[in-house]
């Protein structure tokens, strides 16, 4: 079969155009850094990357909620740590006012004035917010603690159950220690901590002796039982820690397996498009000589 000349031009204008296509895509590897722009560049490739890019999105999704809980966890135990801090300046105040045998009337007003304020301290803590949610509120979180636990009020309902974060599916921790738990949850064998602080109140107000021993045998109870909530909610932040971290680390190795799916290796990627500059110059040369000149000129060098 002869070769035409319009065989010829065709043939070349069919290889320039093909050089051209090689090289419009390198030149968008080199500013995406990516080899997958496209699905058709590499249709198995895309399905993986998407793949990974949604597992990508949940883990975030996940650390995201995992922050939330520690910071609310975190500012819980800091209450509580404040909390306790005022029973022991209580407990040392009873103590006092037990063990001092020849106590007048002004000392004892003295202590009592002194343990008022450390009472409505702590229920000053048990009001404390996050935004505008009562971080002892459980999931009555819009109603204040202390309109149920200082003043003996109804409680809310919901006011007794705990928050739980679901930070993987099926995966649940809870976030909350709840004013219910603090106050109106009496210890074995002990008063609620809202009814020993009122009767400590009352009995050093009248400088029953007796009555306070026995308030503060239910106080020592009671700040044993805060103890324990503050040490169970650092059981807690402990297990959230080690699921952010685990999280953290499988984050890594996702966003690594993701980048050497679509990241380009861009040092065979500038090689590639310099050869193709030298192939695309030689073949505008090369039909400079085999084509009309007419043609030719109108391509671009």
């Amino acid at each position: 079969m002869r070769v035409t000349a319009m065989m010829e031009q065709q043939q070349f204008l069919y290889n320039l155009e093909n050089i051209n296509t090689s090289m419009q895509n390198v030149q968008e590897e080199l500013s995406t850094g990516k080899t997958l722009n496209l699905p058709q560049n590499d249709p198995v490739a895309v399905s993986q990357d998407m793949n990974l890019a949604a597992e990508v999105s949940e883990i975030n999704a996940g650390l995201s909620t995992v922050s939330s809980g520690l910071s609310w966890m975190n500012t819980t135990s800091t209450a509580l740590q404040g909390m306790i801090s005022q029973l022991q300046e209580i407990q040392s105040n009873v103590v006092e006012a037990l063990n001092s045998t020849s106590q007048s009337g002004g000392s004892l007003a003295g202590i009592e004035a002194s343990v008022n304020q450390l009472i409505e301290g702590i229920y000053q803590i048990a009001d404390q917010k996050i935004g505008d949610r009562y971080i002892f509120g459980g999931q009555a979180w819009n109603v204040a603690p202390s309109s149920y636990t200082q003043q003996s009020g109804t409680q809310p309902i919901g006011a007794s159950s705990d928050v739980s974060y679901e930070i993987t599916s099926g995966v649940s921790i809870s976030v909350t220690v709840t004013a219910s738990s603090i106050f109106l949850t009496p210890p074995s064998g002990a008063k609620d901590l809202q009814t020993t602080l009122n009767d400590i109140e009352n009995d050093l107000q009248s400088g029953n002796m007796s009555a306070l021993s026995s308030d503060l045998n239910d106080l020592n109870q009671n700040l044993s039982n805060v103890i324990n909530l503050n040490a169970d909610l650092g059981a807690r932040i402990q297990r959230m820690t080690a699921a952010q971290n685990q999280m953290q680390q499988y984050q890594t190795n996702l966003s690594n397996l993701k980048g050497g799916i679509e990241g380009a290796d861009m040092a065979q990627v500038i090689t590639q498009f310099s050869t193709d500059q030298v192939i695309y110059e030689a073949a505008l040369q090369m039909g400079a000589q085999i084509l009309l000149p007419s043609l030719v000129n109108y391509l671009p060098n």
